[in-house]
């Protein structure tokens, strides 16, 4: 499923680029931000599908950004997969309990990260269709 549009939020520079370059390679379009408040504004701008959301973050963390995001979106409306290198359970039960759709730790295994989108933009598009059809 290309063509999605991706929002990417982590601090570490070297991450946003492997991470974009990665879903660049199977088509989906990427916007990369270094913060939770870039995030929001970004979010703000232009809606995204889905969000690939860092935990450890300065300024705005993810779970703080995920709850502002949660505020607005449902769990089908933005899927949201946060992403750390702490595999930590207290940091996988806090991102479920904060609303996240799934998690991958890092360092990431793309083949896993893709499929776990692929599964949250099915379903999103399975949601949406179904609501339009409700609609006519």
């Amino acid at each position: 499923m290309s063509h999605a549009k991706i929002l990417i939020a982590d601090d570490g520079r070297v991450m946003r680029t492997v991470i974009t370059a990665k879903l660049a390679e199977k088509d989906y379009s990427v916007t990369a931000v270094a913060s939770g408040r870039e995030a929001l504004e970004s979010i703000e701008q232009e809606p995204v599908d889905l969000v690939v959301l860092d935990i450890h973050m300065p300024d705005m963390d993810g779970l703080e950004t995920l709850r502002h995001l949660r505020q607005r979106y449902t769990a089908i409306q933005l899927p949201v997969i946060m992403a750390t290198a702490n595999d930590e359970d207290e940091d996988v039960i806090e991102s479920f309990e904060a609303g996240a759709n799934d998690f991958v730790s890092k360092p990431i295994n793309f083949p896993i990260l893709f499929a776990r989108m692929e599964t949250h933009l099915k379903l999103k598009r399975a949601m949406e269709k179904l609501e339009r059809l409700a609609d006519d």
